[in-house]
């Protein structure tokens, strides 16, 4: 194993204990590690809103499932059609998103997992979103979006639960302190 082979596997090993973390901390994503470890790929399920066009239509779906892999170079170069696979649904309506391809934005070599996840919620969520065409992988989803500003975010839930503060605790008596009438 070389030098570079001991760095990509420490990465992916980082990776993958970040994104099963952020997912067990998430209502919105689940995160299943394909092949053996050090995982490369990921299947990431995002049960948050976003939008389909169907029957002509834009409308609300709850369902979607991107494929993330990071291939051998991935800490030098940063190809976006190598990394994220959109799969389903293929009728996703978005200007980021044309199946397979969905792009997240600019983003640098040895990006982690947990940065991609983020990004990719923020996209089907419409929290980012592409509104030039010349830029767009979608236009016609891209022409919708600038007239359609107003509802966005589709979906404003944090992928990450928000955890509560804890309740005050009453303030336990030593056994020398006097006893406190309440």
């Amino acid at each position: 194993m070389t030098n570079r082979d001991k760095v990509l596997t420490s990465f992916l090993e980082r990776q993958c204990a970040e994104g099963l973390a952020l997912a067990a901390a998430s209502d919105l994503l689940d995160l299943v590690p394909v092949g053996p470890r050090p995982t490369a790929v990921y299947l990431a399920h995002f049960c948050c809103t976003g939008l389909v066009r169907r029957h002509g239509r834009v409308v609300e779906h709850d369902a979607f499932l991107v494929g993330i892999r990071f291939p051998d170079s991935y800490l030098r170069h940063f190809d976006t059609a190598q990394v994220l696979t959109w799969l389903e649904p293929w009728d996703v309506f978005h200007p980021n998103i044309r199946a397979p391809y969905v792009c997240v934005g600019r983003m640098e070599p040895g990006t982690g997992l947990v940065d991609l996840l983020y990004q990719l919620y923020e996209v089907i969520a419409y929290h980012n979103v592409e509104m030039r065409e010349p830029h767009a992988l979608e236009r016609d989803a891209c022409v919708w979006a600038r007239h359609n500003v107003a509802r966005f975010p589709v979906d404003d839930r944090p992928l990450r639960r928000r955890v509560r503060a804890p309740a005050p605790t009453r303030p336990r008596r030593g056994l020398d302190a006097p006893a406190q009438e309440l």
